[in-house]
């Protein structure tokens, strides 16, 4: 019994370091399985639901030259860390928030259309469920990889998977 008494009365130190012991363990797996900004390419996607591993795995099979990741992310993953969307190769937007986003975005990119609403047809559909509004596709503002095409070249895998 004054074994049990002991245990609870630390159960909060025991808590404490589970916690702190899977945030460095997460930073770890992080550190260790991440690449360099220049070798990767980021997608972010404003959309309800997301199989962003099966799809990034999904574009991998087709790399541009020089790349050797693509990261894709869920906006609600991701808004607290501007500097990381900032950073962005290509955005997946709704039609209602291009306003709201268009920092992000290269300047006078109009945006491809990539899911129309009316006839409910869309890139990528397997792996995106848009919601009931036109979705377009835009390139990052900040992106290392507009000028050397490798963001065009993986927007256009993403382009080609229906």
């Amino acid at each position: 019994m004054k074994v049990l008494k002991n245990i609870w009365s630390q159960l909060h130190t025991f808590v404490l370091w589970g916690l702190a012991s899977a945030l460095i363990w997460g930073y770890i797996f992080t550190f260790v399985t991440d690449t360099a900004p220049e070798k990767k390419v980021m997608i972010y996607c404003d959309v309800p639901e997301i199989q962003d591993i099966q799809l990034a795995a999904r574009l991998e099979e087709d790399l541009p030259e020089g790349i050797r990741m693509i990261k894709v992310r869920s906006f609600q993953y991701v808004m607290m860390d501007t500097d990381n969307i900032q950073a962005g190769d290509i955005f997946l937007i709704p039609a209602s928030k291009m306003e709201e986003y268009k920092q992000f975005f290269q300047e006078g990119d109009d945006g491809i259309q990539v899911y129309d609403a009316s006839s409910h047809t869309g890139i990528a559909g397997q792996y995106i469920k848009f919601d009931d509004e036109d979705y377009y596709l835009f390139y990052g503002a900040k992106s290392p990889h507009m000028e050397d095409g490798k963001a065009q070249a993986v927007a256009e895998n993403l382009l080609s998977i229906p």
